[in-house]
C-alpha cells in the first residue's frame, strides 16, 4: 500500500470538491509563521506511524493455480501499519473559529456513517463500503480493508500529544486507520512439495529391523 496515495484519496472522498481539508504536518503551523497559511478550515496530519501487533503473523505466500512447479513467497511478511490521523481546526482568522468547529463536525460525521474503506492493491482507488458491494466477487479480491477508529483522548493524553507537536490546543479529532500493509514485490520461488515419504521407527533409524512402517503421499493436483 501507499500511504500517499492512501491519504490523498481519503481526503478526497470526504471533501469532494478539495475545499475542506489542507494536507498538511500540524505541528509547523504555528502562530510565529505568517508565511504558514491554511486555505481551508480543516488541516489532515499523520501523528503517529505504529505496527498492528495482532496482525504480525501473516503468510508470506503468493495464490497460486494448481497447475503450478513452483510457489512465490515474499522475503519477509508484510508490516501492518496503524496511522494516527488528526483533523484540527485551524484558522488565522479568529472570526472563522465557529465555522471551523462546524467543518469538524462534518468530519465527525462523515465517519459516523463510512468507516470502512477499500484500497485496490494497484494503488489505483480507495472506495468506500457502498461502492465496494457493487463490485463483482473476482474484483474484490484485489482490494484491501482500510478502517478508521475514532480515538477518544483524555485531558493529560491530548496535553501528551500537543505537547509534542510543539502546538497550542486546537479543535480537532483523531482517528486510528488500521491495516495500510506495506510489504515490498520483491519475491523468492520454491518448488512446490508433491511427494512425502515418512517411515515409522521403533527404536534405531539405521536398523531396518526396527522399521514399523512406511506410508508415501502423493499430492492431488486435479
Amino acid at each position: 500500500m501507499d500511504i500517499k496515495i492512501i491519504i490523498e484519496k481519503l481526503a478526497g472522498l470526504i471533501d469532494t470538491d478539495n475545499s475542506l481539508i489542507d494536507i498538511t504536518n500540524i505541528a509547523t503551523l504555528n502562530d510565529g509563521d505568517e508565511f504558514l497559511t491554511s486555505k481551508t478550515p480543516i488541516v489532515m496530519s499523520i501523528v503517529n506511524i505504529e505496527e498492528d501487533k495482532t496482525l504480525k503473523n501473516q503468510s508470506v505466500y503468493l495464490k497460486g493455480t494448481a497447475d503450478d512447479t513452483n510457489i512465490s513467497r515474499y522475503r519477509h511478511p508484510a508490516q501492518n501499519l496503524i496511522l494516527s490521523v488528526l483533523f484540527s481546526s485551524y484558522n488565522k482568522d479568529l472570526s472563522k473559529y465557529l465555522d471551523g468547529l462546524d467543518k469538524l463536525k462534518n468530519i465527525i460525521s462523515y465517519f459516523q456513517q463510512n468507516n470502512t474503506f477499500y484500497y485496490k492493491n494497484d494503488d489505483t482507488e480507495l472506495i468506500d463500503y457502498t461502492a465496494y458491494l457493487a463490485k463483482s466477487e473476482v474484483q474484490k479480491e484485489n482490494y484491501s480493508k482500510v478502517s478508521m477508529e475514532l480515538v477518544s483522548l483524555s485531558m493529560e493524553q491530548l496535553n501528551q500529544m500537543w505537547s509534542y507537536l510543539g502546538s497550542k490546543y486546537m479543535p480537532s479529532v483523531l482517528y486510528k486507520m488500521r491495516l495500510c500493509a506495506v510489504q515490498s514485490s520483491t519475491t523468492t520461488q520454491e518448488k512446490v512439495i508433491n511427494k512425502v515419504k515418512i517411515n515409522l521407527w521403533e527404536n534405531d533409524k539405521n536398523s531396518p529391523i526396527g522399521q514399523l512402517e512406511s506410508h508415501e503421499f502423493q499430492a492431488d493436483n486435479d
